[in-house]
């Protein structure tokens, strides 16, 4: 099918409020396909739309003559071009208007700012012909962000920059945001925590001067890179989460305090200071005991619906099919691998959120964590989501017992938790014996959108 970006996009600037328009024109077809390659589909339309002046959107439609459902998906994450995530093509084939959502704004202001394009994209899906219901999603590091816009959308502001954080938030245009009718969270991380949980208390001193008796990367203490995989002993466990939780709190203090001087005029610069913190690493480069040792965060706590890898559900405890990861020596002294270069503003924005001292991670959860002390905190912000919910992990990925820690606090009362067998954060399988894994990931997702009563 031909990319419609001229036809959508003009109809998209007709629909869309005129203070929501960017006095811009829309890409080249040629210019899109050069930047995100092609777009086109045998069963589903793609077309471009601008959201205000820092934000675009590429809406996914079924073909016309297909069925199409009456509640529309506005999905984002907030780094990269999200326009060829798959959400879009898949839901589009299964009868649902999608759009993904790209928001221009550097997310190391944090991802709070992005907030008000995500509100222009659910009125603009919400304008649409025959839209009666809007969904918001959001994968990985948008999933959070998409439990911080619910929350705000239904609560206000006062959600995210109350007296409880360690940092508010600090964009402008949070007091009107347009109102989803639900959330879908893929395969969702817990925010702010997934920082605070990578500082690596050996290298407190420095990368350089790591303390041996905290080191998670020294055979001594469990790790064995030769035999692909770690093994750590309770006494360990314990030191190293308390070791981190007091640095945590270290980190913070230091933060704030530059804050306060930087608002009173006293700081290096009159907005933000560069902020260098040896040791803390994101991703795979995170210093997470769980990353190594697969005895932690390796299974749910109660049963919930694990969509097999032969298409059958079934209610069980969901176990982690996941490999260990490593890191190799050398970068566990690699500035922007396993220490980060950032700003004091940077790191409350992300990494803000206070571990308590009995914080641990355990089998099947994460205690000790205050959780709305972060306002990016996944969790934190579940408190406050009434609306109808679908937690959905990959069942070959670390975030199976976050997702339920998410679950469990979610206020909806129509809230759904499943597990994808087999899955990688990516969606695709991890073996060949799980079978095609992206697709049973967006049935699932189509048949709750689907299911009758529920918006």
């Amino acid at each position: 099918m031909k990319l419609t970006v001229p036809a959508l996009a003009a109809l998209a600037l007709i629909a869309l409020p005129a203070a929501l328009v960017a006095q811009a024109e829309a890409p080249t077809e040629a210019g899109l396909r050069a930047r995100v390659g092609p777009l086109d589909g045998k069963d589903y339309s793609a077309g471009y739309v601008r959201l205000g002046r820092r934000g675009e959107g590429m809406v996914f439609q079924p073909l016309a003559g297909a069925a199409v459902s009456p509640v529309a998906v506005v999905f984002t994450h907030p780094g990269g071009d999200n326009f060829t995530a798959p959400i879009g093509r898949e839901l589009a084939r299964r009868g649902f208007r999608t759009i993904n959502v790209n928001a221009r704004i550097d997310p190391a202001l944090g991802v709070d700012q992005q907030l008000p394009v995500l509100s222009a994209a659910v009125a603009y899906m919400r304008s649409l012909p025959g839209v009666t219901r809007v969904v918001i999603a959001g994968h990985s590091g948008g999933a959070h962000q998409m439990t911080l816009y619910e929350n705000v959308a239904e609560h206000g502001p006062s959600a995210c920059n109350g007296p409880e954080k360690v940092y508010p938030c600090q964009a402008s245009g949070l007091e009107h945001l347009a109102k989803p009718d639900g959330l879908i969270l893929l395969d969702p991380p817990l925010g702010d925590f997934h920082g605070a949980s990578s500082i690596d208390p050996a290298s407190a001193g420095g990368v350089n001067a790591r303390v041996p008796a905290l080191d998670m990367f020294a055979k001594a203490n469990g790790y064995d890179a030769s035999a692909g995989k770690a093994s750590y002993s309770a006494a360990f466990a314990k030191r190293y989460y308390a070791a981190q939780a007091a640095r945590n709190a270290a980190l913070l203090a230091r933060a704030q305090a530059r804050i306060k001087a930087i608002e009173a005029g006293k700081g290096l610069y009159a907005n933000d200071e560069p902020l260098t913190v040896p040791g803390l690493g994101e991703d795979a480069g995170g210093a997470r005991l769980y990353q190594s040792d697969l005895t932690f965060l390796a299974h749910t706590k109660a049963p919930h619906t694990l969509v097999k890898a032969d298409g059958s559900e079934v209610q069980t405890v969901i176990h982690t099919v996941r490999p260990a990861q490593f890191q190799a020596a050398k970068q566990v002294r690699e500035l922007g691998t396993s220490s980060s270069n950032t700003t004091v503003r940077g790191f409350l924005a992300h990494d803000g959120i206070r571990l308590l001292p009995d914080y641990a991670i355990t089998a099947d959860d994460i205690v000790g964590v205050d959780w709305k002390s972060g306002y990016d905190s996944a969790p934190g912000n579940a408190y406050g989501i009434t609306v109808p919910t679908l937690v959905l992990t990959m069942g070959c990925h670390y975030l199976v017992v976050p997702g339920e820690v998410i679950f469990d606090r979610l206020a909806s009362k129509d809230k759904t938790y499943a597990a994808v067998e087999g899955a990688t954060h990516e969606f695709t399988a991890c073996k060949p014996q799980y079978g095609d894994s992206t697709k049973r990931t967006f049935d699932y997702v189509a048949g709750w959108l689907s299911k009758p009563g529920r918006f």
